[in-house]
């Protein structure tokens, strides 16, 4: 996305930001800040097993984003600021719903932003893990060109968007 951005075929990309940034010619604008969630199916053994431990989660297989993202870096983290290997298990894919087919099996524990998983989760599709992840933030904002000029809608959209991202908005359902 990022060459598209740079190209000009793509105008803006609303996602996770990078820091530093990924290239100079880049201004990031941060919106919102979202947390990792560690997630399984409903059938899953550690679905409903309080105050997990990293053992429970290295005794099973992952499905994650692919490397060099934010959240694969988060995902690592957890393991590594434990003195922990990260799990060699892994299988890497960007695709949501290549990730809910996997979790239905009852073996795997998903890695995914927070604000993605909410929804599966309030519906009982998916189970959010009880282990902590606060400390794993991450900026959600937007990317644009240095140079770029946004159309009249483009620039409102974008004003928008930073409106209903603030503090108070994010902490409501509005997203």
């Amino acid at each position: 996305l990022l060459g598209g951005l740079r190209r000009g075929s793509i105008d803006f990309l609303i996602g996770a930001l990078r820091d530093p940034a990924p290239i100079g010619d880049v201004i990031q604008q941060p919106l919102f800040e979202d947390r990792l969630a560690l997630i399984t199916g409903p059938t899953h053994p550690l679905a409903r097993k309080q105050s997990l431990k990293v053992d429970d989660l290295l005794a099973y297989p992952w499905i994650v984003p692919r490397s060099s993202t934010p959240t694969h870096e988060q995902f690592e983290t957890l393991f590594v600021s434990v003195g922990r290997a990260p799990p060699v298990r892994v299988i890497e894919s960007g695709s949501l719903l290549l990730m809910r087919e996997l979790l239905e099996d009852g073996q795997h524990i998903g890695c995914i932003s927070r604000l993605q998983s909410q929804r599966d989760c309030e519906h009982g599709l998916l189970v959010d893990l009880d282990f902590p992840t606060d400390h794993l933030l991450r900026p959600i904002g937007t990317t644009v060109r240095s140079k770029w000029l946004p159309t009249r809608a483009q620039k409102l959209m974008l004003q928008l968007l930073s409106e209903v991202c603030t503090p108070a908005a994010t902490n409501s359902k509005n997203l």
